[in-house]
């Protein structure tokens, strides 16, 4: 018997594989059976049936759905860049057309601030930096800050640098009264290497590790000439 009973499971296997072959190889088979076709029906998990048109719609609006969201989202991103885009040609104007090294930290701070949708911005230079006209003294990192080790190699990765830092590099870079969930470093450079443009947020998940950084290492670079050029290095 028990024989037998295996025999007759692997005829059933069998068969049950040359009719899903026959049916993907013909996908139009059953079109030209229409009765057999509105016969079908499939289980639910929850016990009850329904027919395989049905079953077939459902799927086609559940993926009509995903597809739709998921274009939602890619349109969503596109205006986004758009928008960023725009941001960076109107500030690039206004750098070009300011010859002062205090309105052009201002304007920056105050402009990045807006369409970055971030909390806190400042600068920090290194004190190798010169600036013959001291317009600089508030922005300088401390040599006795012990923090200068950490931030210099961050200036030189010409990267930036996102995610969560210490209270204590936090306070260096922001301020004592700042409380800060998550930064964006950015690093200042062109000919010489001159600091960063630190972003930071309230929000712990604002700046993400794995965030996509082209923009900012764009405005790094556009603010970096207009400093320097400022600072006649």
């Amino acid at each position: 018997m028990s024989n037998t009973g295996s025999k007759t499971e692997q005829t059933d296997q069998n068969e049950e594989s040359t009719t899903i072959e026959f049916l993907r190889k013909n996908p139009d088979v059953l079109m030209s059976y229409p009765d057999v076709f509105g016969s079908m029906t499939i289980p639910h998990q929850s016990g009850g049936v329904t027919s395989l048109v049905e079953r077939q719609m459902k799927m086609l609006r559940e993926e009509n759905y995903v597809l739709k969201k998921n274009m939602d989202e890619l349109v969503g991103i596109a205006r986004e860049n758009e928008d960023l885009n725009l941001r960076f040609h109107r500030l690039a104007l206004e750098l070009i057309g300011t010859d002062q090294l205090d309105d052009v930290l201002a304007m920056v701070q105050n402009q990045v601030q807006t369409f970055f949708y971030t909390d806190f911005v400042s600068f920090r230079f290194l004190p190798s930096i010169l600036d013959r006209k001291n317009r600089l003294k508030s922005h300088y990192l401390s040599r006795e800050s012990g923090i200068l080790e950490t931030v210099e190699p961050w200036v030189l990765s010409r990267k930036p640098v996102c995610g969560h830092l210490d209270n204590k590099i936090n306070r260096e870079l922001f301020g004592d009264n700042v409380n800060v969930g998550s930064s964006a470093l950015i690093p200042l450079f062109h000919t010489n290497d001159l600091g960063l443009l630190c972003l930071g947020s309230s929000s712990e998940t604002r700046f993400k590790k794995s965030m996509g950084t082209i923009f900012l290492q764009q405005l790094g670079e556009l603010v970096s000439i207009r400093v320097q050029g400022l600072l006649g290095l």
